[in-house]
């Protein structure tokens, strides 16, 4: 079984705040402070979003340049494979700006960039509305994009039906393969956190594709256990779950991270460095 990558989603996403957690990252140097002891503690990967410096809730306006600054900062500090977000910038954006955004997006120097593979209503409330757009039309682009940059996408699946969407971006040739997929088990509105659904969907995946897994709250430490299991990757961190334990706060992304490589090295599988990882996913270091 090939060594196991940890991604940190160590900036909480759009859904925490510091009104969700007094841990969360929202200034440059506590994100870059989190990345290092993520990658200390484990983690090959780290995926970012903008926040607001102050109250840690989702960038308003153009996220690029705050990318930018984590991506710098992370850089002069140790060595991780980077992952940004193509959902940051919605909101306070108008849906005409959104492509402009990406296309920069892929210029900050990260070597992977996240992007949902289909249209969904939210699971929570969102300033942007009760549905979280991406037309096929949209990924296809936003793909192409992040290829002519040298930027691997890592295709986010919620559904079922977002497997076939990144079958058919491969049949076109827009994406190389093999593709790397991460499965987002949401509930409410996408996957059902358990063993038979990650099983079915995995069963879904052409020969040679790289998979990860992630989920929300409660449910993320099992299905990273699950995922190590079966010879996928694993996602943890704020923006999925800020519980180290039931009723007890993470401190610090790392806990999570600590937690997964825990239960790899009882497992005895061996966890990948961030070159691991590079060749793993067949990417270039930037």
């Amino acid at each position: 079984m090939e060594k196991l990558i940890i991604t940190a989603a160590v900036t909480g996403g759009e859904y925490v705040s510091k009104a969700t957690t007094p841990y969360v990252p929202s200034t440059v140097d506590e994100v870059v402070k989190e990345v290092v002891a993520s990658v200390e503690a484990g983690a090959s990967v780290v995926h970012l979003h903008a926040k607001n410096p102050v109250t840690g809730e989702a960038y308003s306006g153009d996220p690029n340049p705050v990318l930018k600054e984590y991506v710098e900062g992370i850089r002069e500090e140790v060595d991780v494979v980077i992952n940004v977000t193509t959902g940051g910038g919605r909101v306070g954006n108008p849906p005409e700006v959104w492509d402009r955004l990406v296309e920069e997006r892929c210029t900050l120097g990260q070597e992977i960039m996240s992007l949902n593979m289909g249209t969904m209503n939210r699971w929570a409330e969102h300033p942007t509305g009760d549905i979280f757009l991406n037309t096929v039309k949209m990924i296809e682009r936003w793909c192409g994009y992040m290829v002519s940059h040298g930027v691997k996408p890592e295709h986010e699946v919620y559904d079922t039906g977002m497997i076939n969407v990144c079958r058919q971006i491969a049949e076109k040739g827009i994406v190389p393969e093999p593709l790397h997929i991460q499965f987002v088990m949401v509930g409410r509105t996408g996957f059902l956190p358990s063993p038979r659904m990650l099983q079915y969907s995995v069963d879904q995946l052409p020969a040679g594709w790289t998979w990860s897994v992630c989920a929300l709250g409660r449910h993320q430490i099992p299905m990273a256990a699950m995922a190590t299991v079966m010879g996928g990757h694993v996602r943890v961190g704020f923006e999925d779950n800020v519980f180290l334990r039931r009723g007890e706060l993470a401190k610090s992304n790392a806990d999570l991270v600590r937690k997964a490589a825990n239960i790899a090295r009882e497992l005895e599988r061996p966890i990948a460095s961030p070159d691991d990882a590079r060749e793993i996913l067949g990417i270039r270091r930037h």
